[in-house]
C-alpha cells in the first residue's frame, strides 16, 4: 500500500510532466500516447482515450510507447479492468451490448467481453431499448437485431447516426435529388433515378452523376431527353466529363485521358487538367510540361510558354495572353491564335479589343504555331470567311485558326520594307510602347471590324474608347467606337466609328468619351458646340456656346446671346422645340419625351409634374412634393408624404403607400422590389427582410420574399419565398416555385437551372420505419426525453416538433426543449428575452436576455440560467431560482451534482456545486466533465481521473516506463497486468490474478 501511495502523487505526476517538453523521451512516444497523457478536446466531452460510464463500464485506451496503435478495453467503477484491452476502437455499451472494432470491421460484445456480434460491419452503432441496431455493411446503412440478423438494408447514400441512449428514434439523413428546371418551357426535367449532381453542358450533353457508393460514383452523360447517352459504368470518370463529338475526357485514377463513346481509349497521353474549349478545340495541361492546345483529333495546335493558361471569361468571350501568343474564343465558340509578343484583350460594348505588337520575329515557336495553323487557313481572307458559319463537325474547327499577323505583317513590309533591321534596332521602351497598340477589334461574332490599312492608320492616334450612357441601348450598332486624339497636334480630332473606319473634322477640338448619348456633342476650335451622327457628320451644326449631352431626342442648348440662366430645348436636328414659359422657367431633369419641372398649386407651394414634350401637354399635374429619375418606363413619385411609381402616361402603376423612396427598388425590366414589413422572417437572433415584386406592366405582386432576389440572364430572377424554397421569375414576372424548401445551390445552363439540395433528416423508429418525414435540415437538439420534443430545422428557421413530426407551439417560433422539466423556452427578440412556458404555451417565467436559459443543460428538473453579468444560476420547472446567479461556469445537474467555476472565489479551477448553491466537491480540477453514474471524469495536476460523488478518486491514468498505466480505487496498479520493467517502478505490483476478465 506504501509504494501505491508513492505511485500515485510522485512517479506518475513525474513521468506525465516531462511529456510537452522536446525531450528523447517525449519523442520517443507515439502520437495515441501523448494525447492519451496531456490532450483533451475541452469541458463537458470525453478526451481522445477515455470515455465516460455508461452502464457500469467505461471505455480507455491503454498501451506502451512500443505499439504503433493502442488497444480499447473497459474498466468497471473501481477503475479496474473489466475487459481487457482488445480493440482497434470502441464504443459505450448500450442495452447491454458494446460496439468494437478489431481491425476495420466492428461487432459487438457484452459485458463479459464475450462476442455476441463478430466483427463484419463498416461501423457500428449502439442499440435500443427493443433490440435493434444500425451498422453499415456493403456501403449502405442496415438495421439489425441482436444476433446480427439484417432486418432492413437502407437505400444507398443513406446515413444515420444511430439510436442514442434512451431514444425510441434514430436521426436519418436521405439523400435528395437533385432538379433541372428548364426556363424557357417551365417544366422540371426528369433526371434516371440515381442522380446525384449536375455538372454544365457539354457538346449537346449533360454530364451527371449516378451514386454508385455511400458517398459519391461515376460520372456519365445525359441526352436532351434525360436519358442515359453514354451510361456512367462505361466511361467511369470521377469527375464530370466533357464531350467533343465522338472524343470524350474522364479523369480516372487522378489523371485525365481521352476516350470514345465505348469508354476505350483513343490517346496514350495523360493530364492533369483539360478543359473543352470549343468544338475541335482542348486546353490540356499533362502532369509535367506546359499547357498545350489540342485539335478534335488531340493534336497539339500550339504549346504555350506557361504550365497553367488563365482563362477570363467576359460578356461571353474568354481569352488568354501570354507572351508570345493570345489566345480569343468569341462567344459562339469560335477561336482564334493571334502570336502578339505581350497581348492584350479588352472587352466593350461586346467587342473585343486587342491590344500588342506581331511575335513576327520571335523564333521558331511562333513559325511552328503559323505551321501546325497554315493547313486549316491559307491568309487572313480565308480565316474570315471561314468564321462566317459555325463549323460543322469537331475537325472543322481547326478553320478558325485565324493568325491575323500575316496580313498584317504584309501590310507592314509594303510600308517598310526595312521593319526587320528596325526590330532589331528597337530600344525595350519602343517595344513596350508597341505592346500597347490596337492590333485589333472582333465583334461579337468574332469577325474583325478594322481593315489593313484602318489598323495602321490607328497607330497614329491614342485611342479613347467611349463609354455610352446608361441611358443609351448598349447594344446600340452605329454609336462611334472611340474617340481619337491624334499624336501630331497638328492634325485633326477623329472618331472611330461603329463600322470601323476613321473620321476626322479640322474643326472638332473636343468630344467627352465619358455617359456618351447619340447625336454626340462636340466643341469647336471656333468656341462653337454642335452635335454629330455615327459618322461623323453635323447632326446638329455648331451653332450653339453650349449643348447638354442628348437625352433621347431632345436636349437643352444655349446661343451666345443668351443670358446665363436661359436655355433653349432643340431636337436631335438642332430645332427648337417650343415648350411654355412656365415649364421651361422651372424645368429639371429631362428623360426621352418628358421633362421634370416645378409649378406652383393653388397655396402658392412649388410643386412636381412631368411634361410630355411631344404632346405638349402634362403627363403628371404639378401637385406632388417629389419626383425621382426615370427607371426605364417608370419614375417614383411622392404624394402627401408616401411613396408610389407612375409610368411615362403618367398614370399610377403603385399606389403611394410606402413610407420612403428605398421602400422600392427597382430590378429591371419592369420589375419593382416593394419592401413587405409585415412579412419578416425571424430566425434565431435576427430578422430577414421581406420584399414582394411587383410587375409594373401588369400591376401583379408576387407573394412575399425573403431576402432580395438574384438576377439571372435574359431578365430572369430567382427568390426565396418565406418557407425558403426558390421561386423563379420570367422577364414578365411570371413566377414558379422550383424547389421544395431552400437549395444548397443554384446553378444557371443556358435555359436551365440546376437545384441542388443538402441531405435532408427525418428519424426512424425501432423497426426501421420513417417515423419523421425526411424534410429537416437538423435536429438540434435530438428529441429531449421524456417529453419527447425536438428542436428542427424546417429551412426557414428552427420549430418544435413531436415523435410523429407534428409541430408544437409553431405560431411561438422558435423554440428548444428543456430535457425532464416539461417545458419549452423561447426567444422575445423584441423584448431580448427568454420565456419559459409549458407545453401548452402558457408563460411560467420570462428572464431578461435573449439566450439567458442554457437550454442544452437542462437535467434532473433543472437548468442553468444566465444574468446580465453573465453569471450562471439555476432555474426550476416552476421559475424559481433555486440557485442564485454566482457562477462564472456551471454545467447540468447529474447525480445531483454540476460542475461549477467561480472565479472569483477559486480561480480558474473546477469544483461541483448541489441544489443549494454550496460546493459539495471542492474546487481541485483544472478540467471537470458532467457525472454520468456517479462518475466524473476529471483533471487534477494534469492527470486524467475519475472521481465519484464525493470526490474520491476512483481510476487514475498517467504513463510510467513508456506504458499508460491505469490506478484503481484503492490506490493500486490496476493496469498493466504485468509488473514494470524501469527503475521508477521498482516498488510497484502488478495487479491480484485474474482481475481483467475477457475473451
Amino acid at each position: 500500500m506504501r509504494a501505491a501511495l508513492v505511485f500515485k502523487p510522485l512517479a506518475l505526476a513525474a513521468a506525465l510532466a516531462s511529456l510537452p517538453a522536446l525531450s528523447g523521451a517525449a519523442q520517443a512516444q507515439p502520437d495515441w500516447m501523448r494525447q492519451c497523457a496531456a490532450s483533451y478536446y475541452g469541458q463537458g466531452s470525453d478526451t481522445h482515450c477515455h470515455q465516460a460510464y455508461r452502464e457500469g463500464l467505461a471505455a480507455v485506451l491503454t498501451g506502451s510507447a512500443s505499439d504503433q496503435s493502442g488497444a480499447w478495453g473497459y474498466i468497471d467503477k473501481q477503475g479496474r479492468m473489466a475487459i481487457a484491452p482488445a480493440y482497434t476502437d470502441a464504443r459505450p455499451f448500450q442495452n447491454g451490448l458494446a460496439a468494437v472494432s478489431q481491425g476495420e470491421l466492428w461487432g459487438y460484445i457484452d459485458a463479459k467481453g464475450q462476442w455476441v456480434i463478430k466483427p463484419r460491419f463498416a461501423s457500428a452503432t449502439g442499440f435500443n431499448a427493443e433490440g435493434t441496431a444500425l451498422a453499415e455493411e456493403d456501403d449502405r446503412d442496415v438495421l439489425i437485431d441482436r444476433a446480427g440478423k439484417v432486418i432492413k438494408t437502407f437505400p444507398l447514400g443513406t446515413r444515420t447516426w444511430g439510436f442514442q441512449p434512451g431514444q425510441k428514434l434514430a436521426s436519418m439523413e436521405v439523400p435528395t435529388p437533385p432538379r433541372l428546371f428548364n426556363t424557357a418551357t417551365g417544366k422540371a426535367a426528369a433526371l434516371p433515378e440515381g442522380v446525384m449532381a449536375l455538372a454544365a453542358p457539354t457538346g449537346g450533353y449533360l454530364p451527371a452523376q449516378s451514386r454508385d457508393t455511400r458517398y459519391g460514383g461515376w460520372w456519365g452523360l445525359l441526352d436532351k431527353g434525360g436519358n442515359w447517352a453514354i451510361a456512367p459504368q462505361v466511361l467511369r470518370s470521377m469527375e464530370a466529363t466533357m464531350r467533343d463529338g465522338d472524343v470524350v475526357a474522364v479523369r480516372r485514377e487522378r489523371e485525365w485521358e481521352f476516350v470514345d463513346t465505348r469508354g476505350e481509349s483513343v490517346s496514350p497521353d495523360r493530364y492533369e487538367r483539360v478543359q473543352l474549349l470549343a468544338p475541335g478545340m482542348w486546353l490540356a495541361k499533362p502532369a509535367e510540361g506546359n499547357t498545350a492546345l489540342l485539335d478534335g483529333k488531340l493534336q497539339t495546335v500550339h504549346q504555350f510558354p506557361v504550365e497553367y493558361l488563365g482563362l477570363q471569361e467576359r460578356d461571353g468571350w474568354r481569352y488568354a495572353a501570354v507572351p508570345g501568343m493570345t489566345l480569343l474564343i468569341d462567344p459562339a465558340g469560335r477561336f482564334q491564335l493571334l502570336p502578339l509578343r505581350n497581348g492584350n484583350v479588352e472587352i466593350s460594348r461586346g467587342q473585343a479589343w486587342v491590344y500588342g505588337a506581331p511575335a513576327l520575329a520571335d523564333g521558331p515557336q511562333i513559325d511552328d504555331a503559323m505551321d501546325a495553323a497554315a493547313p486549316a487557313i491559307s491568309a487572313t481572307e480565308e480565316a474570315a470567311e471561314a468564321m462566317a458559319s459555325p463549323p460543322v463537325a469537331a475537325e472543322a474547327a481547326a478553320i478558325d485558326v485565324a493568325v491575323d499577323a500575316a496580313a498584317l505583317a504584309a501590310a507592314e513590309a509594303d510600308a517598310a520594307p526595312d521593319v526587320a533591321a528596325d526590330d532589331a534596332s528597337r530600344t525595350p521602351h519602343q517595344e513596350s510602347a508597341d505592346d500597347g497598340v490596337l492590333f485589333q477589334i472582333y465583334a461579337h461574332d468574332g469577325r474583325p471590324v478594322l481593315d489593313e490599312a484602318t489598323v495602321l492608320k490607328l497607330r497614329d492616334y491614342q485611342i479613347n474608347p467611349l463609354n455610352l450612357s446608361r441611358r443609351t441601348d448598349p447594344r446600340v450598332a452605329d454609336a462611334p467606337l472611340a474617340l481619337l486624339r491624334p499624336n501630331d497636334y497638328e492634325q485633326p480630332l477623329g472618331i472611330l466609328t461603329a463600322a470601323g473606319k476613321i473620321a476626322t473634322n479640322p474643326d472638332w477640338e473636343n468630344i467627352d468619351t465619358y455617359d456618351v448619348t447619340m447625336p454626340l456633342v462636340v466643341r469647336t476650335k471656333d468656341r462653337g458646340t454642335g452635335a454629330i451622327g455615327p459618322d461623323g457628320a453635323w447632326a446638329v451644326p455648331p451653332a450653339f456656346s453650349n449643348i447638354r449631352a442628348f437625352s433621347g431626342p431632345y436636349t437643352w442648348a444655349r446661343k451666345e446671346s443668351m443670358n446665363r440662366d436661359d436655355a433653349l430645348l432643340i431636337d436631335a436636328r438642332g430645332k427648337t422645340v417650343p415648350i411654355p414659359a412656365d415649364v421651361a422657367r422651372e424645368a429639371s431633369k429631362l428623360d426621352g419625351e418628358l421633362l421634370l419641372y416645378r409649378a406652383a398649386d393653388e397655396n402658392r407651394q412649388r410643386r412636381w409634374g412631368i411634361w410630355n414634350i411631344r404632346r405638349g401637354a402634362p403627363a403628371l399635374t404639378p401637385a406632388y412634393e417629389h419626383i425621382e429619375e426615370f427607371e426605364d418606363d417608370w419614375a417614383k413619385v411622392e404624394d402627401k408624404g408616401r411613396w408610389g411609381v407612375v409610368n411615362r402616361e403618367g398614370r399610377w402603376v403603385v399606389p403611394a403607400t410606402q413610407a420612403g423612396a428605398y421602400d422600392m427598388e427597382y430590378l429591371g425590366n419592369g420589375l419593382m422590389l416593394i419592401d413587405e414589413p409585415e412579412a419578416k422572417r425571424r430566425r434565431t437572433g435576427y430578422s430577414e427582410s421581406a420584399y414582394r415584386l411587383v410587375n409594373l406592366r401588369t400591376g401583379k405582386s408576387s407573394e412575399p420574399l425573403i431576402g432580395k432576389p438574384e438576377k439571372l440572364r435574359d431578365g430572369r430572377f430567382l427568390g426565396e419565398l418565406a418557407d425558403s424554397s426558390a421561386v423563379l421569375f420570367d422577364a414578365q414576372g411570371g413566377a414558379t416555385r422550383i424547389s421544395d424548401g431552400r437549395p444548397e445551390s443554384k446553378e444557371q445552363y443556358e435555359d436551365w437551372i440546376y437545384i441542388r439540395h443538402d441531405d435532408r433528416e427525418g428519424a426512424i423508429d425501432a423497426r426501421g420505419n420513417m417515423k419523421v418525414p425526411a424534410i429537416y435540415g437538423e435536429f438540434n437538439p435530438f428529441f429531449a426525453q421524456p417529453e419527447g420534443l425536438a428542436r428542427a430545422n424546417v429551412g426557414s428557421g428552427y420549430r418544435v416538433i413531436d415523435q410523429n413530426g407534428r409541430a408544437v407551439l409553431e405560431k411561438l417560433g422558435d423554440g428548444t426543449p428543456l430535457a425532464s422539466m416539461r417545458r419549452i423556452v423561447f426567444g422575445d427578440e423584441k423584448d431580448s428575452a427568454s420565456i419559459m412556458t409549458d407545453l401548452q404555451g402558457r408563460e411560467i417565467a420570462r428572464i431578461a436576455g435573449r439566450y439567458a436559459v442554457d437550454d442544452h443543460n437542462a437535467s434532473e428538473g433543472v437548468v442553468p440560467y444566465s444574468n446580465a453579468d453573465g453569471k450562471y444560476g439555476f432555474i426550476d420547472a416552476a421559475g424559481k431560482r433555486v440557485v442564485g446567479a454566482h457562477f462564472d461556469q456551471l454545467g447540468a445537474l447529474r447525480n445531483g451534482l454540476a460542475k461549477a467555476r467561480r472565479l472569483e472565489r477559486t480561480g480558474k479551477l473546477y469544483g461541483y456545486v448541489d441544489l443549494t448553491g454550496r460546493y459539495a466537491i471542492a474546487p481541485a480540477f483544472i478540467w471537470a466533465d458532467d457525472f454520468r453514474e456517479e462518475r466524473a471524469m476529471v483533471r487534477r495536476d494534469r492527470l486524467v481521473e475519475f472521481i465519484d460523488t464525493k470526490g474520491k478518486t476512483t481510476a487514475l491514468f498517467g504513463v510510467l516506463c513508456d506504458t499508460i498505466v491505469i490506478v484503481d480505487a484503492q490506490d493500486r496498479q490496476s493496469w498493466p497486468p504485468q509488473k514494470l520493467s524501469c527503475p521508477e517502478a521498482a516498488d510497484l505490483e502488478p495487479p491480484v490474478p485474474d482481475n481483467a476478465k475477457a475473451e
